[in-house]
């Protein structure tokens, strides 16, 4: 994980998709929660964000909450809104955020991999819409968690699409730092 001191986000701004700017210190004051999408039609992204989505309750039970970050595809985040996903969808087109956490590309030998492969068919027979792809196809997913002073207190990059921790590890990454 990259040294918290640098990997303070207070002071960014972000982007809704309509285009309005959301400075990140309004989430200060509870523990956030940050998934970074490879973009938001990304298939095995987006059945993570509704696993996310599900689980806001136990996240607000513990004085957390989260995110959605996506480099572009404001129209997905949009359609997404519609589709009923009620956490905020950020989009992040100069990749700041993702920098300043440490996040990078997956290989080509990681997107074609077999772990991929499985984790995008499974998003099929989870029934997830498809999306055309974006400049952001190659972008690792992940998550990140902030504590209430929006400093980086633990990471999870991704090494395949769709690899995302279960929500039961990263709920219980929150609850240790909500409680620390």
């Amino acid at each position: 994980m990259p040294d918290s001191s640098r990997a303070a986000i207070g002071g960014m701004t972000l982007f809704i998709p309509d285009g309005r700017s959301v400075m990140l210190d309004q989430y200060a004051g509870a523990t956030l929660v940050v998934q970074f999408v490879r973009y938001f039609g990304c298939l095995p992204c987006q059945v993570h964000l509704r696993d996310l989505d599900d689980r806001s309750g136990e996240l607000a039970a513990v004085r957390a909450r989260a995110i959605t970050v996506g480099g572009s595809a404001d129209y997905q985040a949009r359609w997404l809104r519609e589709a009923g996903i009620a956490i905020p969808l950020l989009l992040d087109p100069d990749e700041r955020l993702r920098d300043r956490v440490g996040f990078g590309d997956l290989s080509g030998r990681q997107l074609l991999s077999p772990r991929s492969i499985r984790n995008y068919l499974s998003a099929i027979v989870a029934g997830v819409g498809p999306q055309r792809p974006t400049a952001d196809a190659k972008r690792s997913p992940g998550i990140a968690i902030f504590d209430a002073g929006l400093d980086l207190r633990w990471t999870h990059e991704g090494k395949a699409l769709g690899d995302y921790l279960p929500l039961e590890a990263v709920l219980a990454a929150v609850r240790s730092i909500a409680t620390s």
